[in-house]
């Protein structure tokens, strides 16, 4: 079952006065990565763990990222960095209630912290979109909970597996994962694409 993954930049909007020290906040990005490319519109927080360590890096390129430090290096070779330098380390925790803005639609996403993230695949910094899956769900009802946002459950996709935000309404959402990829790619906030091969059962992130 090959499928395509993305690492994906969202550029840091609201740091809460923690980051902009190690440079401009215009090119910070908090990468995600995800299998299910369809559910990017659907994107309303992203979950980091409260106890790992994360990096700030320089890429080559001049931007900024921020990635588990466990996955810093791959996340690096599949962006085709040869050369990134580690400016600033953090614990997830520092990243909570920072808000990101999303690469393509008219929202932010707020930084959530979450036990379940692991560092055996992907950024780190989980793309959390509460209408397509139950850990994501709760934790965004837990943060609503708390009164400090609204988060709310989007679901932009119909039964029928069509689209419905604003951006790719009416489009299957099998189609919707190649134009998603492609206008990521061409606004800028693909940090790289993979074709992996699934062998075994996974998760829908």
């Amino acid at each position: 079952d090959p499928c395509t993954t993305v690492y994906v930049k969202f550029r840091v909007k609201d740091d809460l006065g923690r980051l902009s020290q190690y440079g401009d906040l215009s090119n910070m990005y908090f990468v995600i990565w995800t299998t299910t490319i369809w559910t990017l519109p659907g994107n309303l927080a992203i979950a980091v763990h409260p106890r790992e360590s994360y990096v700030l890096v320089k890429a080559d390129n001049g931007e900024l990222y921020i990635v588990a430090e466990a996955l810093c290096a791959k996340v690096m070779q599949a962006g085709g960095f040869d050369h990134y330098e580690i400016v600033k380390q953090f614990r997830g925790q520092d990243f909570e209630y920072m808000k990101a803005q999303h690469p393509f639609l008219d929202k932010e996403s707020l930084l959530c912290c979450a036990e379940y993230v692991t560092m055996d695949s992907g950024t780190g910094c989980v793309h959390t979109a509460p209408g397509f899956g139950a850990e994501d769900f709760q934790i965004c009802q837990q943060y609503d909970k708390a009164g400090l946002t609204h988060i709310g459950v989007p679901v932009p996709v119909n039964a029928k597996g069509v689209m419905t935000d604003e951006r790719y309404n009416g489009q299957f959402y099998a189609k919707g994962n190649d134009m998603v990829v492609e206008d990521l790619e061409k606004e800028g906030f693909l940090v790289a694409k993979e074709n992996i091969t699934h062998s075994y059962p996974h998760c829908w992130r």
